[in-house]
């Protein structure tokens, strides 16, 4: 996207989403200051989090994350996205898909039955994401 970005995050301690938000924000501002010759601050303030408490919340926010570059392209599978590691066309080293993927093993909700797997859930799925997510996906 180009003004933001999405990252879902496991929290191991809790210290630890800070931190590691901190590293990737500074850096990548050097790296960006640098390439563009350019001084002064990259992002318009503190980044926003929100702790995931159940199971259907953090699939619908995967959904959300996957569908949300949609609005800037057609291919979803792109670079920029961990999509096609999820439904296993790459393998990142640091993205960690099975705690989602898991859930189309044995579908623990109703409304997940006839749903055979990820990309099913992702792109026919029928209800809005953001729509099920509420005033948690952080958009003002």
């Amino acid at each position: 996207m180009p003004n933001h970005f999405h990252l879902l995050i496991k929290q191991i301690d809790d210290n630890s989403l800070k931190n590691f938000m901190k590293s990737l924000t500074v850096k990548y501002s050097m790296y960006f200051n640098k390439k563009y010759d350019r001084v002064g601050q990259l992002f318009q303030g503190r980044y926003k989090a929100v702790l995931i408490t159940n199971d259907s919340y953090l699939l619908h926010l995967s959904r959300y994350i996957h569908l949300n570059p949609s609005e800037y392209t057609n291919n979803l599978v792109d670079a920029y996205s961990s999509y096609g590691d999820y439904l296993g066309l790459r393998k990142t080293k640091w993205v960690k898909p099975n705690i989602v993927l898991n859930f189309f093993n044995k579908p623990v909700a109703q409304e997940f039955i006839k749903i055979n797997n990820y990309k099913d859930f992702v792109k026919k799925y029928k209800k809005d994401p953001a729509e099920l997510l509420g005033r948690l996906t952080l958009e003002e």
